[in-house]
């Protein structure tokens, strides 16, 4: 069920969306999205210094996301 509800966070992620990567409850990464791969399972984040890393589903980071629109 975790990786059920983990894919459809990823895979809703849309292009200017925030993000927060966090492992162990801890956060790693905070950016936006700049893209994404057409299956959601890759994506690619600049954070606010401009810096832009790719993360892959299986990276085992816990994603929080808000939307483009409600930042």
């Amino acid at each position: 069920m975790r990786q059920s509800r983990r894919a459809a966070t990823w895979t809703a992620l849309q292009r200017g969306d925030v993000v927060n990567l966090n492992r162990n409850g801890v956060e790693c990464h905070r950016g936006f999205v700049d893209d994404r791969t057409d299956d959601g399972r890759t994506i690619w984040v600049v954070d606010k210094i401009g810096h832009r890393r790719m993360f892959h589903i299986e990276d085992d980071y816990d994603l929080i996301a808000q939307s483009a629109g409600a930042a």
